[in-house]
């Protein structure tokens, strides 16, 4: 089977339906809507559902500006793409990475109960908090290392003006 870029219909699409996605889990997360099946059905804070959902709307917000922008595959947009899209995606990026931060931390670091659960050789077992909690708070340190690391980088290149070469 050969690959073939995702037209810009196919992205204004998932964009669109991220989006929405992403309003309805950040006006669940901000007590603007009830969580569906009422707080029993809640796991962690309103805050990790905003996160969630926040995620989900810039993920949208992205893709829409990536089809609008005429980005290429890789995402860059074109040299002639004025420098505010530059910085939105930059921004956007950035709060991506935050969100999903927050919300590993969160699993990984914050008091009370968790559960988990894997597989090995395709059997669902349930697997102990510590081991959860572990790769959590490693996948949380990885992304908070990368946060800075995109931080860094994608301010540099907004500032030295490399990003309209």
């Amino acid at each position: 089977m050969s690959e073939r870029p995702a037209m810009r219909k196919e992205i204004v699409f998932v964009g669109v339906l991220a989006a929405a996605i992403g309003v309805y889990f950040s006006l669940v997360g901000a007590g603007a809507l009830p969580v569906p099946g009422g707080p029993k059905n809640l796991h962690a804070p309103l805050w990790i559902v905003l996160c969630a959902g926040l995620a989900f709307l810039l993920a949208g917000i992205a893709a829409l500006m990536q089809a609008a922008g005429r980005a290429n595959e890789q995402g860059e947009l074109p040299a002639d793409a004025p420098q505010w899209q530059r910085v939105v995606q930059y921004l956007i990026g950035l709060a991506l990475f935050v969100c999903f931060g927050a919300i590993a931390s969160f699993i990984a670091f914050a008091p009370g109960p968790r559960e988990f659960s894997g597989s090995t050789i395709g059997v669902a077992a349930p697997a102990g908090a510590i081991i959860g909690r572990t790769a959590f708070g490693i996948g949380a340190i990885i992304i908070w290392l990368a946060t800075i690391a995109v931080a860094v980088s994608g301010a540099r290149k907004l500032m030295s003006g490399s990003a309209r070469q």
